[in-house]
């Protein structure tokens, strides 16, 4: 296979492939249980006959929640803000990003794992979909509307409508976190300043560095940006041909050893 057309392959699966920290799935799961009282109190005010249209809207707002949740995420723009108030001393365009990226032939080793959990966070919203669409409508909903009745059985079947969803994404995401030990971004494009770097996607890391190991590999031209969360190791790596220009920026203005790996 083409080195370019294989690179280019598992670029688009870590796309696909987000992992999120615990505190983003705590954010998640409280975002889900808001949208669910939303539209659990929509249910109960609205006639039966609406109920198909507001199932396929909460729906839609579900999987929209989720995409976000999974593939992206953004750097609070204070930091940003911060960084571009020094002077920009480096620029590292996606052009040079990718030429490099295609020649690592190690670096697909590295994005099999993501590819993996990839499937499996694409599992999710096909089950999700069948249980709103099949499942539920075919096997469940016959049951609650012959053993329930009143306001609590209406909001025991909404409850089991919509957190189901919730709790097999919930599961899906925590057997996919088991799957990866460490997850490379490699950042399309950056900007240097005396006060930070700016990376492309949403990345900022402001000088001194703090909480992160810096590394470099000059063999394969790159430098990650390292941290853990739980027992996943997260890379922020950026491909530069001139690595030891970077390493100097950084060693000068982040305050920080830069370890040398092979």
């Amino acid at each position: 296979m083409d080195l370019n057309l294989h690179a280019t392959k598992y670029r688009r699966c870590i796309k696909l492939s987000y992992y999120l920290t615990r505190k983003a799935m705590v954010r998640s799961l409280l975002i889900s249980q808001g949208i669910i009282t939303l539209f659990v109190i929509i249910n109960l005010f609205v006639p039966p006959e609406y109920h198909g249209i507001i199932m396929t809207l909460y729906f839609i707002v579900f999987m929209s929640v989720f995409f976000v949740s999974t593939i992206r995420q953004q750097r609070k723009g204070s930091d940003v803000k911060e960084i571009v108030t020094g002077k920009k001393i480096l620029v590292i365009k996606q052009e040079e990003v990718t030429e490099l990226q295609s020649k690592d032939l190690e670096l697909v080793k590295e994005l099999k794992p993501l590819l993996k959990a990839s499937g499996v966070s694409m599992l999710s919203m096909v089950i999700v979909l069948a249980w709103f669409f099949v499942v539920y409508p075919t096997y469940i909903q016959h049951y609650f509307n012959t053993t329930s009745s009143g306001v609590f059985g209406q909001v025991l079947k909404l409850l089991a409508l919509y957190e189901v969803p919730v709790a097999i994404s919930f599961i899906i995401q925590m057997v996919s976190r088991r799957l990866v030990k460490k997850y490379v971004n490699v950042l399309r494009s950056a900007e240097v300043y005396t006060t930070g770097i700016i990376g492309v996607p949403g990345f900022a890391l402001k000088f001194p560095i703090q909480g992160y190991a810096v590394r470099v590999c000059p063999s394969r031209k790159f430098i990650d940006f390292a941290k853990s969360e739980g027992n996943m190791e997260i890379l922020f790596r950026i491909y530069i041909n001139d690595t030891e220009k970077l390493v100097d920026i950084i060693s000068r203005y982040g305050r920080i050893r830069v370890d040398r790996i092979a």
